[in-house]
């Protein structure tokens, strides 16, 4: 009886670290998934990082595109800001 209550106990733990954990992840970043209101909130964020150069995002969506032909605008405007800010911190 003991070791199957501090056994769900700690189930129960576990299953609210990973929720806790995954909502402030998601806080953090706050453009994991892959709709418009994901694709939206990163153009708006490239849109702020360039100040205001669309065609240098659309073309870094082009050539992610290139080399990634099956993802998702939004996963390709990940991409676009992730090479930016790693290009911009050399």
């Amino acid at each position: 009886m003991d070791a199957l209550l501090l056994i769900l106990l700690l189930a129960a733990f576990v299953w609210a670290l990973l929720h806790v954990t995954r909502h402030l992840r998601g806080s953090r970043s706050g453009m994991r998934g892959s709709g418009p209101r994901a694709e939206r909130a990163l153009e708006e964020e490239l849109l702020r990082l360039t100040r205001g150069n669309r065609g240098a995002i659309e073309r870094g969506v082009t050539a992610q595109r290139r080399r990634h032909p099956d993802a998702s605008r939004a996963d390709l405007l990940r991409r676009v800001r992730d090479e930016y800010l790693r290009d911009r911190s050399r």
